[in-house]
C-alpha cells in the first residue's frame, strides 16, 4: 500500500494552518530545546525550521513530531523525554 505524504494530507495541515509551528509546539508543551533533542539536531536548526527559515519552510518531519506530541499521553511523552535526555549522557 502506498502512503501519500503530500502537504494536502489533513494530519500535516488543517485546522491550525494559521498558527505558526513555533507557537503550536510551545502550546503543546514542547520546548525548542526538547524538540532539538528528540530530533537529534541543534536548537538553532530547530529555531530556523519552526520559523520557516529552512530551505523549504518547516520540514514535514518537524510538523509530524509536533502533531504526535500533541496526541501522546503524558506517560508516553515522559518516556520520550527520558530517552532523548539519556542519549546525551
Amino acid at each position: 500500500m502506498m502512503i501519500s505524504c503530500t502537504d494536502s494530507e489533513p494530519g500535516l495541515s488543517g485546522a491550525m494552518d494559521n498558527e505558526p509551528w513555533q507557537k503550536r509546539a510551545k502550546r503543546a508543551g514542547l520546548s525548542q530545546k526538547m524538540l532539538a533533542k528528540i530530533l537529534g539536531v541543534s536548537e538553532n536548526t530547530v529555531s530556523m525550521q519552526l520559523r520557516g527559515k529552512w530551505q523549504s519552510g518547516t520540514p514535514r518531519y518537524v510538523k509530524t513530531v509536533i502533531l504526535a506530541w500533541e496526541a501522546l499521553p503524558i506517560d508516553a511523552k515522559d518516556r520520550i523525554v527520558e530517552a532523548a535526555e539519556g542519549d546525551l549522557h
